[in-house]
């Protein structure tokens, strides 16, 4: 019976690193792909051998209790406030941005002249502080004070817009709106710090953020003829992420459960800076 626990335990926890890793092979390839299957294999091990070293045959009762060992799953409502470094934005769409323009006015950007920084660079003018979305989990408690499970998130946009600070002499000033769009998978360690019908908790997570911004040439203004606009820009990048927080699980049922969490997310690489908080309603069944 424990062995064959043992081996649901131990296919769902890889499922955990494979299926992020799979989905994150589809936007920039093997480095977070790579990442991920070994960050839920470990997981996986873990959470198969604290469930093992743990078992008690005698919990005839465990069926009944708040913190028994099982599988999950659950839907939330998120929040999210950026705390984005404006450099680190403005680096994300700066290439794109570049060859646009330099295909819209058929010649070559030079680099700005000495003394003249600001020439055929970019700032960020605003964006919008928080947006919304929606967030689901799977995972399985191997121990009543351990959880392991992978975490899904997308956002709806954050919306903002990018100036030119310098033009050619035969243009004018460029603005943009700009949408950066977020979607992350992490495999979270999560930590229950009491047992009963009222469960905080903590976690921490490691997976890939994927983000896809998308620029439109608004630029109005110049007289007659109409200005001309550059084409719609859009990217994706994706790398790896770190999530930590905390939360608090309330058991409606032994089998229902409302959740609030809240957590921070850091991405790595050229999304660094692009950090976030993310706050969350939702409810979980235990099964």
């Amino acid at each position: 019976m424990m062995l064959k626990k043992a081996a649901v335990i131990g296919i769902a926890g890889l499922a955990l690193g494979v299926s992020p890793a799979a989905a994150g092979s589809l936007g920039d390839g093997s480095t977070v792909a790579l990442t991920m299957v070994g960050g839920g294999g470990v997981l996986s091990l873990g959470c198969m051998a604290i469930a093992l070293l743990t078992q008690d045959d005698e919990a005839d009762d465990e069926g009944d209790r708040y913190d028994r060992r099982g599988f999950y799953a659950g839907l939330s409502a998120s929040y999210a406030r950026e705390n984005f470094s404006d450099s680190d934005v403005v680096n994300l769409v700066d290439g794109e941005l570049q060859d646009n323009l330099r295909n819209l006015r058929g010649t070559p950007i030079q680099p700005s002249p000495p003394g003249d920084p600001g020439v055929y660079t970019f700032s960020l003018a605003n964006i919008d502080s928080d947006t919304f979305g929606a967030a689901g989990r799977v995972g399985y408690r191997c121990h009543p004070y351990v959880s392991a499970e992978l975490q899904f998130e997308a956002l709806s946009n954050f919306d903002g817009t990018i100036s030119e600070n310098g033009t050619p002499s035969n243009d004018i000033p460029r603005n943009f709106d700009l949408e950066l769009e977020s979607l992350v998978f992490t495999t979270n360690v999560k930590g229950h710090l009491m047992t009963g019908r009222t469960q905080p908790f903590v976690l921490l997570g490691m997976g890939f953020m994927r983000m896809e911004s998308k620029a439109r040439d608004n630029t109005t203004g110049g007289g007659p003829p109409p200005v001309a606009r550059a084409a719609q820009q859009s990217d994706r990048e994706v790398n790896v992420a770190f999530r930590y927080g905390a939360g608090l699980d309330f058991y409606l049922t032994k089998n229902i459960v409302a959740t609030a969490e809240g957590s921070y997310l850091m991405p790595t690489g050229k999304l660094s800076g692009l950090d976030y908080y993310q706050f969350g309603l939702g409810l979980q069944y235990r099964f």
